[in-house]
């Protein structure tokens, strides 16, 4: 399958999101995946999750945040400060994400201090440790959205309306879900670039919009993507020059196990629920961060034997200090299922094609090990 993003859409990432608000829409900027964009949707804005500049300077954060800030986050913060999202109307950060909600801080002090001209920045103050009182917090904290959004638009966000988001953006989860079996098929069908294009893509339009996009994608004829099938894990990627040094290298990313990519929606949302209580439940539970706890092991392992993974990658960049402490068990919960692994830290963001022999002797060696086993099953 040889996907494409519609409109040139990867280069101009703000695209739609401009022209609904030169229509006169609202629109909604957000980070990460613990965000409840079925919310934003139904209070009839356009969400948006805000784009960095990967490899770009970025001078004016650098003024105010620390070294050790995610540099997703920090090319974010610059953008904001650069005015490069002056058509957003709210900013809407994640507890979840401990970079993202010192980020928030930073925010609020500079629109505060007059320093720089910002939209409203928002806390979505979503726990994600599995006990009674955290998802109690949370659904008042999506209760604190739903009465922000209902004031920035002067108009209550029904249950109606929420239902019909909640339901169009469960298609889209299971439009994204026969996506990822395309890749998961034996021999690939579907190339980890195209993959990662698509997930970034479905954050930049609206949900029906890009669901229209994505059937498309579905009809077309499947084209084999060959290469050793690798589990991608750790940060986040907001484009694929890892994916693409990955295939340089002889591999070919079959799972991305990181917010952009299968952790981006989770599972489909419980539609018997009340509305609002689905959307907490689902963002408390169901939304994967850092800060998730305990963490679900057992998910990278479904997800690697589901794809049919023959190696992992684990990719950290130099300023992670949340999801290295994760590695050690991950590591040997894929060595039990016979998954090898190579870890590379202190990387940079965006990864350059610096790590491509290590990556290349990584999977020549799992490779020959294969060929190895393969031609001992055959023997008699």
């Amino acid at each position: 399958m040889n996907a494409s993003i519609p409109d040139g859409l990867l280069a101009d990432r703000s695209r739609h999101a401009r022209a609904w608000k030169a229509g006169g829409g609202l629109v909604v900027g957000f980070v990460s995946n613990c965000v409840p964009v079925e919310l934003i949707h139904a209070a009839g804005c356009f969400p948006l999750q805000l784009p960095a500049t990967p490899g770009q300077p970025t001078p004016q954060a650098d003024r105010y945040m620390e070294d050790l800030f995610d540099p997703m986050a920090r090319s974010l913060f610059d953008r904001l400060l650069c005015g490069d999202f002056d058509f957003v109307d709210l900013v809407v950060l994640p507890r979840a994400i401990d970079s993202f909600q010192r980020m928030y801080y930073y925010l609020c002090e500079l629109r505060r201090t007059g320093v720089a001209s910002l939209p409203e920045v928002h806390l979505y103050d979503v726990l994600q440790s599995r006990s009674p009182s955290s998802a109690e917090y949370t659904h008042a904290r999506t209760l604190d959205l739903k009465a922000l959004l209902e004031r920035l638009t002067s108009r209550p966000i029904g249950d109606g309306e929420l239902r019909a988001s909640i339901a169009v953006y469960n298609r889209l989860r299971a439009k994204l879900e026969a996506l990822s079996e395309r890749r998961r098929a034996r021999p690939c069908q579907l190339s980890g670039v195209s993959a990662l294009e698509l997930f970034t893509a479905s954050q930049l339009m609206l949900p029906d919009v890009f669901a229209a996009a994505l059937d498309q994608q579905l009809a077309a004829p499947a084209e084999p993507a060959p290469g050793t099938r690798v589990v991608l894990i750790g940060n986040a990627h907001d484009q694929p020059a890892l994916h693409a040094s990955i295939v340089r290298a002889g591999g070919q990313v079959v799972a991305d196990h990181h917010w952009r990519g299968e952790q981006l929606f989770g599972p489909a949302i419980d539609r018997e629920l009340p509305p609002l209580r689905a959307l907490s439940q689902h963002y408390h539970r169901d939304a994967r961060s850092p800060r998730s706890y305990p963490l679900p092991v057992s998910e990278l392992v479904e997800l690697a034997r589901a794809a049919g993974a023959e190696a992992a990658v684990f990719y950290y960049y130099a300023e992670e200090e949340a999801l290295t402490w994760d590695y050690v068990d991950q590591r040997a919960a894929l060595a039990a299922i016979d998954v090898p692994s190579l870890c590379l830290s202190m990387q940079h963001y965006p990864p350059t094609s610096a790590v491509e022999p290590e990556l290349a002797a990584f999977l020549s060696a799992v490779s020959a090990v294969s060929a190895v086993s393969a031609v001992t099953r055959r023997s008699p």
